[in-house]
């Protein structure tokens, strides 16, 4: 009865011994997850509002305090990927892979013990930045690879936790972006296992925007830039972006973003204010950015009709490039600037170099192809004022750009010359709501042979589709994409295809 008592209690005793150990373990390590969390979280509003330096004070601070845990590497390797995707220099490049490689080991390790969804998103997460950074570097076998790695980690945290909000904006991204391929390619995806929706990976994206905790300013930015380049939704995109330069005002890149949508809405004045606060700015490590700001002020000076400050920003634009991306265009610009001006020596010297941007670039290619015609002769005058006219519709003064080519039509002899005057008025009354107008212009723009501008008919017919799709005539507009879809090879094609795309939906 003694012996049975005494080993009754050492029972009690040993269980109660191991509740307590057992208690204090998961204590402690709840404890530092939670004290990991609130310093991601801090370092991560450093970052959103390009604090970098005390971001990475506090990632390399958890690394010092949780060494073996992967938090603070990944959310420090994040730092030289949003600097390398920014300058393109190696030295970032290589600190983000050193960091990331980290990351890595150090999940992989501790999910060797067990599989926890927070080191899965973790691992996932890091992969995508791998992805995005190899596409950026050209390393498009290692993009792929860590592609399908993300989307695989990604994929097995939902599993455990569809509550990991964070996680699904990796598989949005994963998702939109092999959806965004041509479908030309898209055999060659599916012979190694990939795929994607647009609409679930839209989903997806909105999730992590919504209901995120460390994604959530990442996923509303790059929800923002889906609203602006691919669906045209500028109403949201406004919403989505003022709201997040609201939260941190010292966000060079929502304020890049915001600038590039205003002149996109034609709100130029606006887009000038964001500019001109970006330019003041000395970020070193964002160099480029400051770069394409020069770039699209000079747009925003070019759509002014001012050309002598068009060019003075397009030639800082060129000087500070670190890739031909645009530079194309910016040369075509500056020529047609001081073709405008009269000084024909300067304008062929930079007509001489429009052809050498970027050949999967829309602006580019069209620099090149016009730049060389122009190289050949001057631009007549008929189509300086046709130029001046579409830049005064992208400045948003319609009523101007109306009067201008109604008095410069009985002025046209070419037939491209008066289908491309109609396009640019039927644009300007289609702003204005005057949509029957719009339609007899866009209409009489289809009726001219352009075979030399053989964009003019499909832009015309994405017009009237679009003005009968505001009628509320459905037919119609459902007509003019599907004729709009069957043309190819023509100026600005990718973008006449994301709007017909964007039209549809």
């Amino acid at each position: 009865m003694h012996k049975s008592f005494t080993t009754s209690v050492f029972g009690i005793s040993y269980f109660v011994f191991f509740c307590l150990v057992l208690f204090s373990f998961l204590a402690e390590n709840l404890y530092a997850q939670k004290n990991i969390d609130s310093q991601i979280v801090k370092g991560l509003n450093y970052c959103y509002n390009f604090e970098w330096d005390k971001a990475e004070t506090i990632f390399s601070e958890v690394i010092e305090k949780y060494p073996d845990h992967p938090a603070g590497y990944h959310y420090l390797s994040s730092i030289y990927f949003w600097y390398y995707l920014s300058n393109k220099q190696k030295p970032h490049l290589d600190s983000f892979l050193l960091n990331s490689d980290k990351a890595i080991e150090r999940s992989k390790k501790l999910l060797s013990k067990s599989e926890d969804e927070r080191i899965l998103y973790l691992i996932g997460s890091n992969y995508s930045y791998r992805a995005i950074a190899f596409a950026k570097a050209e390393e498009f076998l290692d993009a792929a690879w860590a592609t399908k790695e993300s989307e695989s980690y990604l994929s097995d945290a939902i599993e455990i936790n569809p509550e990991l909000y964070d996680a699904y904006l990796g598989l949005g991204l994963y998702n939109f972006a092999i959806a965004q391929i041509p479908a030309a390619f898209k055999w060659v995806l599916s012979l190694a296992g990939i795929s994607g929706n647009q609409n679930e990976g839209l989903k997806y994206i909105r999730t992590t925007a919504e209901k995120g905790k460390f994604s959530k300013v990442e996923a509303n930015y790059y929800l923002s830039q889906i609203y602006s380049e691919v669906l045209y939704d500028y109403k949201n995109a406004s919403e989505v972006l003022n709201r997040l330069e609201n939260l941190y005002p010292h966000n060079t890149l929502f304020r890049y973003s915001l600038a590039v949508l205003d002149i996109k809405k034609r709100n130029l004045d606006k887009a000038e204010k964001h500019l001109n606060k970006i330019l003041k700015e000395k970020n070193v490590n964002f160099k480029q950015l400051i770069s394409y700001s020069n770039f699209l002020m000079g747009d925003v000076y070019f759509r002014k009709n001012n050309f002598n400050e068009a060019i003075e920003y397009y030639s800082k634009f060129l000087s500070s490039a670190h890739s031909k991306d645009y530079t194309g265009i910016a040369s075509f610009r500056i020529a047609v600037c001081y073709e405008l001006s009269g000084v024909r020596i300067k304008a062929v010297e930079y007509f001489a170099s429009s052809g050498k941007g970027n050949m999967d670039l829309d602006d580019d290619l069209y620099a090149k192809r016009k730049g060389a015609i122009y190289y050949q002769r001057s631009i007549s005058k008929n189509e300086f004022e046709l130029i001046k006219a579409a830049n005064l519709v992208e400045a948003g003064n319609y009523r101007d750009a109306i009067d201008s080519l109604n008095a410069l039509l009985p002025n046209l002899k070419k037939e491209e010359l008066k289908a491309e005057a109609r396009l640019i008025l039927s644009d300007a009354l289609f702003f204005m709501n005057k949509l029957d107008e719009s339609l007899k212009l866009g209409k009489e723009a289809l009726e001219y042979n352009c075979k030399d501008e053989i964009w003019i008919k499909p832009f015309a017919m994405y017009y009237l589709a679009r003005t009968h799709l505001k009628k509320g005539e459905i037919a119609e507009a459902k007509y003019y994409v599907a004729e709009a879809l069957d043309f190819s090879g023509y100026d600005y094609e990718n973008k006449l295809k994301n709007l017909l795309n964007a039209l549809i939906k």
